[in-house]
């Protein structure tokens, strides 16, 4: 397995559907405010992108057929707007890195109050969220020819998934 990648295949619209769910409850996101699944308006927005797909680090298996897999599931979240002020990029880069922080469950402060992440939703059978972890502090990844700035970190979630071979 250690030339060959191997990919949580039955786990990977589940693990997305979750962190998609999870981070739509950043508490940084205004009223009317999404995170779409890899979509961008042509000037702005913000949304997610996976990588990968959720990829099987590693695998041992028991004697009765117990299988247990260290998953990861790397993903981007991008945040686009046009024509920012200075004061703007900062503001940006700064809600990128708490949105970071939170998934990390650290607090973060947003509008004078406080907030902390408790816990990971939970998955189906055998799944389970480990952690979420930046993998970047949040950067420019690009300028667009209109001028719409991408600003973006890169995130991992880490889940174990345990299961019975029949």
């Amino acid at each position: 397995m250690a030339d060959e990648i191997v990919y949580d295949v039955d786990g990977y619209d589940e693990v997305t559907k979750a962190i998609l769910a999870l981070i739509n409850n950043y508490p940084a996101l205004g009223a009317n405010e999404r995170i779409e699944f890899a979509t961008l308006g042509e000037k702005s927005g913000k949304a997610m992108f996976p990588i990968s797909g959720a990829i099987v680090q590693t695998e041992t298996e028991d004697i009765t057929g117990h299988v247990s897999q260290d998953c990861l599931y790397p993903f981007y979240v991008i945040y686009q707007k046009q024509g920012l002020s200075q004061n703007a990029k900062i503001n940006a880069k700064e809600w990128l890195d708490n949105l970071g922080r939170w998934l990390e469950r650290q607090p973060v402060q947003i509008n004078g109050q406080e907030y902390q992440l408790s816990n990971y939703p939970e998955l189906s059978g055998q799944r389970k969220f480990e952690e979420v972890e930046r993998q970047s502090p949040s950067y420019l990844d690009s300028v667009d020819d209109n001028k719409a700035e991408k600003w973006a970190v890169y995130i991992s979630a880490r889940y174990k998934n345990e299961f019975d071979k029949i």
